[in-house]
């Protein structure tokens, strides 16, 4: 199933993902394609966080040779995401990573600052949406 080729506001995912989730996409610290629309970059692992990955998601026409992530870390504002992103988020995630729709997405975009790495740990086997832009 191919994601349908939509117009959205959506251009930037963000996930943790436990690895033993990753065996669908390619594992390189690079950027991917994925259809004409996404493509994904895998981080290296971290100790902060491990048997977890963190994945990110972008819309491939806006994507740079170096990290991506940077232009929209300079952004002034972030608007509170719309539940109609966050959904589109989830089936872009579901698609790319060929999930179960019974593996549930975690949404951490609000207070994560708060949660421990204990509870991450204790998590770990959970797919966490951590930003969407």
């Amino acid at each position: 199933m191919q994601l349908p080729q939509t117009q959205s506001s959506l251009q930037y995912i963000h996930i943790s993902v436990p690895e033993i989730l990753l065996s669908n996409i390619q594992i390189k610290n690079i950027w991917q394609d994925y259809n004409q629309e996404w493509s994904y970059r895998l981080d290296p692992p971290h100790a902060s966080h491990p048997f977890q990955r963190d994945l990110h998601i972008i819309k491939s026409k806006n994507i740079e040779k170096e990290d991506i992530k940077e232009p929209f870390d300079n952004l002034v504002a972030k608007n509170k995401p719309e539940l109609k992103s966050i959904v589109e988020a989830e089936t872009v995630i579901k698609e790319i990573l060929d999930l179960s729709d019974y593996i549930p997405i975690e949404n951490w975009l609000e207070d994560t600052g708060n949660r421990s790495i204990i509870e991450s740990m204790i998590d770990k086997n959970k797919v966490k949406l951590l930003d969407i832009i």
